[in-house]
């Protein structure tokens, strides 16, 4: 027996046929920008690579307030007859008459070094945001740095400038900009006004705006005023990135049940009641490990499905 695939599409999640094209095209979206997600931080940094450093006019180091300045064409002696040239196109390392060139250590050091030092002066001049991306990179950076810098006298075991950027040792112990860490702040705190519909900036507003009427798109008029409404009032963020709603799962669960069709709220207020108390009962007993934040936005959770079911309840 054939099946006839002209109204079915292929679901990304399960590699199978499913019926709702639109499910398919959201998961395709999601499926896409998580990919860009990955790549940007390589594109990020082949992007600073390809820009010139912007340097100091000219080379100063000061002990007494623990700062280096450092313009192109410094040259700095490291050991192992080894020389870093700063230059806009980046830490080159060249050798003395006295290297040994079979000594591969001292030179994967130097390597080491020039990396590092150009990380440095790049994220200083504002041509890349991080020293280093990962963990396992910033401790060999963080490494590079403070064996570079104390040929130059800097301790970086405190507070240190470098073309006129503060550095301080984050909490991970590695050197962190003035900048960077204001910046770190300042998305923490965005970051927690986000889980709310109150302070919620515009992007994450159009990203409620679009899940909302993703998942009430057939529901009648008055829940999704009722919904609004809900929002408005409650300052509730349903959809906080970073964590997996009750809504969510029961539409996907449905989804893969159905093979397509996630449809939770219907097309009647009653169905759109039934989803209610159905998101109320998964809230009440949770799939899964519920650590405390997650318990902390359950309540939030709670709070906003319990007055959309009153709102509901009065249409009735």
């Amino acid at each position: 027996m054939s099946i006839d695939t002209s109204s079915y599409y292929i679901n990304p999640n399960t590699r199978s046929l499913t019926t709702n094209i639109k499910n398919t095209a959201v998961k395709d979206r999601e499926a896409i920008n998580f990919m860009f997600d990955e790549m940007r931080p390589v594109e990020d940094v082949m992007t600073a690579l390809k820009t010139p450093i912007n340097l100091a006019e000219s080379t100063r180091i000061s002990r007494t307030s623990n700062s280096v300045s450092l313009a192109a064409g410094t040259q700095i002696r490291i050991n192992d007859g080894y020389v870093l040239t700063v230059k806009p196109q980046g830490v080159e390392v060249s050798h003395t008459e006295g290297y040994d060139p079979y000594d591969q250590k001292a030179y994967l050091k130097a390597e080491q070094m020039a990396s590092s030092l150009d990380a440095l002066l790049r994220n200083a001049g504002g041509t890349r945001d991080r020293i280093a991306n990962t963990g396992e990179k910033q401790q060999w950076v963080t490494q590079g740095i403070t064996d570079v810098l104390s040929y130059l006298g800097i301790d970086t075991g405190k507070d240190f400038y470098v073309n006129g950027m503060k550095y301080s040792t984050n909490s991970k112990g590695c050197f962190e900009s003035e900048a960077a860490a204001e910046a770190q702040a300042a998305y923490e705190r965005q970051k927690a006004a986000n889980r709310t519909y109150e302070f919620a900036d515009e992007r994450t507003r159009k990203q409620i705006a679009y899940m909302s009427d993703y998942y009430l798109s057939t529901a009648p008029k008055e829940v999704k005023a009722a919904w609004q409404a809900v929002l408005e009032e409650t300052g509730i963020n349903p959809f906080p990135n970073g964590y997996y709603s009750a809504l969510q799962q029961l539409a996907m669960e449905q989804d893969f049940m159905t093979g397509g069709n996630d449809n939770i709220f219907g097309n009647t207020l009653e169905s759109s009641m039934d989803a209610v108390d159905r998101i109320l009962d998964r809230i009440a007993d949770p799939l899964g490990v519920v650590t405390e934040e997650k318990s902390a936005f359950a309540e939030q959770e709670k709070e906003f499905y319990q007055a959309l079911k009153e709102k509901m309840e009065l249409l009735s």
